[in-house]
């Protein structure tokens, strides 16, 4: 398998994600499942090493996209494929050996969107919990609830959520879990004197606790969800990591992740992260449309919203992180508004650094895989993919800008080549 792959919501047959309940389940089964936009390939030829398939009725696949194909008698045609060159109705891909051409099938040749490869083991209306397949990972679950919200039973104050106000799922790390609604071990976030106050309405004004919001307008959860226009959203990930990256109001990106970092402890297995909005309180304020108060990855050692199962020790409850990378100050710095200049005059470069994951506590706990922090300041449009990286040739980054306070811009880097680990 071709290990890091890259989504976004303007891929052609891509799920969208707008106001609607469950949409969010449908996006991440669409990306680390099932994959998507499915076509079948009217004809597959190879030559000098170089495979071209032919979808008379258009295809939209991309340059960099990874593509499943399957149905071909020859076995070096099958499997997931890096798509190198396309025209409106062709995708070429390099292929091993010499496979007969034109591909042969006893049924038919078909195309898709790969997806990541992880696990879906339980399901529920609009509920889903995810693991990677990777048997050296530490397959804890991500549960995921984009159901609409109910009263808590007995809670003062408790009601229904009202259907135009904001939309998300409450998402969290279980460590092990025996249906969709039973959890089982650890669990995070988690609150001793309160063990379901992430799942279930445990206060007015209260729908869980940790967060991944797919439609929401600045003020409260109660303000309002903007409307049903498609949402902009980029997920990029590995068979162990992903990270999803949502503009639900057409502002800047709310920064959200799950799975395991790279770790400096040997056989780490409480290491697995979460990254999310931690909004308790549905009528607390947003001052802007976006994430606030540093919730995503884009500011140093900021801790808001960001878990780990378990301490280093592999003992007790959840512990809180942040990210860092190379300080040239002793205040917080923010990716992509960096001192250093661009490009950096000793030797002309675009610089990226590690990312390093720091637990509340000072200890560096690992490296975040195939994500990295810029120094300079802003050196390049949103979007754009760069390969001239000082110390990283052969390999391509996508940088995304994010809003990090008020209208502010940060920027961050992707490695869209891997390995990452």
């Amino acid at each position: 398998m071709i290990s890091v792959k890259y989504f976004n919501s303007g891929m052609s047959g891509a799920p969208s994600l707008t106001n609607n309940w469950g949409d969010l389940i449908a996006l991440l089964d669409a990306c680390l499942v099932t994959g998507f936009a499915l076509k079948t390939v009217n004809s597959l030829t190879c030559a000098d090493g170089v495979a071209t398939a032919t979808i008379s009725s258009g295809h939209s696949y991309a340059v960099g996209q990874v593509v499943t194909i399957a149905g071909c008698n020859e076995a070096a045609y099958n499997g997931e494929q890096r798509v190198t060159n396309v025209t409106s109705t062709t995708f070429q891909f390099a292929v091993a050996g010499t496979p007969t051409s034109p591909a042969t099938t006893t049924s038919a040749i078909s195309a898709k969107v790969a997806p990541l490869g992880w696990d879906k083991p339980f399901s529920g209306t609009n509920k889903a919990a995810y693991r990677s397949a990777d048997v050296q990972s530490n397959r804890h679950y991500l549960r995921v609830d984009d159901a609409v919200k109910v009263a808590g039973a007995g809670v003062a104050g408790g009601a229904d959520y009202t259907t135009t106000w904001a939309k998300w799922a409450n998402v969290g790390i279980c460590e092990s879990m025996t249906d969709i609604d039973t959890p089982v071990g650890a669990q995070a976030p988690f609150d001793p004197a309160r063990p379901t106050r992430n799942w279930a309405q445990v206060g007015a004004n209260q729908w869980g606790w940790h967060k991944w919001y797919h439609a929401r307008q600045g003020g409260s959860d109660f303000a309002g969800d903007g409307g049903a226009s498609v949402k902009s959203w980029v997920l990029i990930g590995d068979g162990r990591t992903f990270y999803l990256l949502i503009s639900y109001t057409g502002g800047g990106r709310s920064f959200y992740s799950f799975g395991d970092p790279i770790g400096f402890k040997t056989a780490d297995g409480y290491s697995t992260m979460l990254c999310a909005d931690d909004v308790a309180d549905s009528n607390s304020g947003l001052s802007y449309v976006g994430q606030f108060n540093g919730y995503g990855l884009v500011a140093s050692l900021d801790c808001t919203g960001k878990l780990l199962l378990r301490d280093y020790s592999q003992l007790g409850n959840p512990v809180r992180w942040g990210a860092t990378s190379l300080q040239l100050s002793n205040g917080q710095s923010v990716s992509g508004r960096g001192s250093m200049p661009f490009p950096n005059g000793p030797d002309y470069a675009f610089w990226l650094l590690p990312m390093y994951m720091i637990q509340e506590s000072a200890h560096a706990r690992g490296l975040l895989p195939g994500i990295f922090w810029m120094p300079q300041n802003l050196p390049y449009t949103d979007l754009t993919i760069v390969d001239n990286v000082a110390g990283y040739a052969g390999r391509k980054f996508m940088l995304l800008r994010q809003a990090y306070v008020g209208n502010q811009e940060a920027m961050i880097a992707f490695d869209m080549t891997g390995p990452w680990r």
